[in-house]
């Protein structure tokens, strides 16, 4: 399901997407015209536009997007420019190598601005020589500068700018930096650039100079407050990594901050111990110097006057005449962030004189009410379609409320969701929900309907994300053409559900590299005010690797699942509740819940535990498309005495992956190589997302 922002409920907001709609850009592209559009804005007033136009506003435009086109690769653009009072041209030009013909007058205005752009040939890198670079590294040198993870690089991606020439020659720098070589240098310069096709070789030349290493690190630390003075020297062996020196100097600071010594100071003195050849040996010398202790004075919150000031004073817990500790104000920023209001946050000091710091969180605010439009394609409900409105800072207590209805091909969901961040001023919120759900499953018509109330809390030293929560509702499975189901097709459901979440995705949309793990309990008795009593148990992960610098990435995924009762099956697990595999993100042979365990008449009842893996090989073509590879194996059991399984069905297929800016838009197909004698060969599958 993918969320796109429409908020047109302020038309400042539309007018950040689109621009001035009194200017008018042309030449470049539907979407290109829209983003130099947008570039402009910084000529207009905060959340509005300009209705009139003067020649310095036509100028600065000329330049601006002149100096756009040649940071995307158009060194030598041409624009047509007219200025327009109603129905008549007042002005009209041309820019062209930094010179307009005819001149501006100085004094010109009109309300429409008319620009049509000339970008001219794409310049783009078509031979990178760097000579001088270690053995060592083995990565492309035209990776420093342009991107190389994909088989097929056009010129487009290799577009040539100074900018980029010079980022490239950084990046190589900042590598050997961080290898050790610390005096490392490099040049650039073009050695040939084709004006007609655009190409253009370059070379660039790097002197790396020695390597170093440091051989013994020293910290130094005076006396301070309740800090004892620290002396100490120890072997390191290891190369000279300005990041490493960095966390050193870090942690040593820090020791300062708490006894109210904002300004420490850490000095670096390297000395050479030893030359062998390009190896040096190094002593680093860390000193602090504290600075003068310093007292906190007014804690104030700037454009946050919406929200109650004793809600924000407690999320910062800073008190006024207490030692200044940065560690602590910066706690008290990550606090207010979590109240969810605010996009940033920013921390500002002003000396109060006496010793005393001010500290002012300046802060910008959501709007008060948000409007998502909801979008999602898939095989099953074809397309799926809704929105989403969600209110920001209710009651000026932070509190949030999102109202959301869903409807597609196969069903329809809605869901009300109130909120109250940070509770009691500990990292804990409560949120209150109820919902609807009606969709056309395959073998019967699925409705739920209820509330919940629930915690959930964040625990930052591990980085998960947990929750707990009351669920009370209906779950029915209507319009089954079942002789003998297996459970309940009718119940009311009390239970408790217990969450957790860890991810460390380098991208949750298009991830590359990294894993998550996550798990899902739920515990249905009749005590707790329902009709049944059932254990539901989900946990699972995926793991993401590259495996060349050309974009080849594997990707797996596992998840198991189990339901059981203290009682009967028949008589507590409901029908809704079984586990349903199959579909566009799970075996991608079979149709949604068509791989599960089916009755004697045919009818898919579910499983009551299975396990599944996922295995997928993506290699990125181009920016935009990939291909895949992937095996998709369940293992399934109807009863609990067959637990884990014993029916396994396996898919094998390939696909298409599209890059849009809600997700990768996936067009595949499911052979299945393992499968039942009335299953079907195969499944054509259409899916927004990644699969798992």
């Amino acid at each position: 399901m993918a969320l796109l922002l429409a908020a047109p409920c302020r038309g400042a907001e539309v007018f950040g997407l689109i621009g001035n709609p009194d200017v008018a850009i042309s030449g470049f592209g539907l979407i290109g015209n829209i983003e130099l559009t947008r570039t402009l804005q910084i000529l207009e007033p905060q959340d509005e536009h300009l209705t009139t136009f003067d020649t310095i506003y036509l100028e600065d435009s000329l330049w601006i997007l002149s100096g756009e086109l040649k940071r995307r690769g158009y060194l030598h653009p041409a624009i047509n420019a007219s200025l327009a009072r109603g129905d008549e041209i007042i002005w009209e030009g041309r820019w062209e190598e930094g010179e307009v013909t005819p001149k501006l007058p100085p004094k010109l205005e009109g309300d429409h601005v008319n620009l049509m752009i000339e970008a001219g040939v794409l310049f783009y890198f078509n031979n990178v020589q760097v000579n001088g670079l270690p053995a060592e590294i083995t990565r492309e040198p035209e990776s420093f500068f342009y991107s190389t993870d994909r088989l097929i690089i056009s010129e487009g991606d290799r577009f040539f700018s100074s900018g980029r020439m010079a980022s490239g020659v950084s990046a190589i720098e900042l590598t050997l930096r961080g290898l050790g070589y610390r005096d490392a240098a490099a040049k650039s310069k073009v050695t040939a650039e084709d004006r007609e096709s655009g190409a253009v070789d370059i070379q660039v030349d790097v002197e790396p100079g020695p390597l170093y290493m440091i051989e013994r690190l020293t910290l130094i630390a005076p006396a301070a407050g309740n800090q004892t003075a620290l002396e100490e020297s120890q072997l390191v062996d290891q190369r000279f990594d300005p990041a490493w020196l960095q966390r050193q100097s870090r942690d040593l600071r820090s020791r300062y901050f708490a006894s109210g010594h904002p300004d420490v100071v850490i000095n670096q003195k390297v000395e050479v111990l030893d030359e062998e050849g390009d190896v040096r040996r190094t002593h680093v010398t860390l000193s602090a110097e504290p600075g003068p202790v310093v007292h906190l004075g007014d804690v104030s919150f700037k454009k946050a006057e919406s929200v109650s000031t004793p809600l924000l004073e407690r999320q910062a817990n800073l008190q006024s005449g207490e030692l200044l500790d940065r560690s602590q104000v910066e706690e008290g920023r990550e606090r207010l962030s979590r109240l969810g209001v605010f996009r940033t946050i920013r921390i500002d000091y002003e000396d109060a004189g006496d010793g005393q710091w001010n500290v002012v969180y300046d802060t910008e605010m959501k709007e008060q009410t948000e409007i998502n439009l909801i979008f999602g394609v898939g095989s099953f409900d074809i397309v799926r379609g809704g929105f989403e409105i969600i209110q920001n800072n209710l009651w000026d207590l932070a509190h949030h409320s999102s109202f959301s209805a869903i409807k597609s091909v196969k069903g329809t969901y809605l869901d009300y969701t109130y909120a109250i961040p940070q509770i009691m001023g500990e990292d804990l919120d409560y949120f209150l929900s109820a919902n609807y759900l009606y969709r056309e499953e395959i073998s019967f018509d699925r409705e739920e309907y209820g509330g919940s109330t629930g915690l959930q809390h964040y625990f930052s030293d591990i980085d998960t994300s947990a929750s707990v929560q009351y669920n009370y509702g209906q779950v029915e499975a209507n319009n089954g053409n079942f002789v003998n189901p297996p459970g309940p097709t009718k119940s009311l459901v009390s239970s408790v559900t217990l969450k957790a979440n860890r991810s460390e995705l380098d991208n949750p949309i298009f991830p590359t590299d990294g894993w998550q793990v996550f798990g899902s309990s739920e515990f249905a008795f009749p005590e707790l005010g329902g009709q049944v009593n059932f254990q539901r148990i989900e946990v699972g992960g995926a793991w993401h690797k590259p495996i060349t610098d050309s974009g080849l990435v594997f990707h797996a995924g596992y998840k198991t699942g189990i339901i059981t009762s203290f009682g009967s099956a028949s008589d507590n697990i409901p029908m809704p509740k079984r586990f349903y595999l199959g579909g566009e993100n799970t075996v991608r042979g079979y149709r949604r819940d068509q791989a599960s365990p089916v009755d004697a008449q045919g009818q898919e009842i579910g499983a009551v535990s299975y396990m599944l893996w996922q295995v997928e090989f993506e290699q990125r073509l181009t920016e935009m498309i990939s291909v895949v590879a992937f095996c998709d194996t369940v293992g399934n059991a109807a009863e609990i005495e067959d637990y884990p399984f014993n029916e396994v069905l396996i898919s094998v297929g390939a696909g298409i992956t599209l890059r849009t800016i809600v997700g990768p838009l996936r067009f595949e197909y499911g052979y299945n190589v393992k499968k039942r004698t009335f299953d079907p060969q195969g499944t054509f599958q259409v899916a927004l997302g990644f699969p798992f």
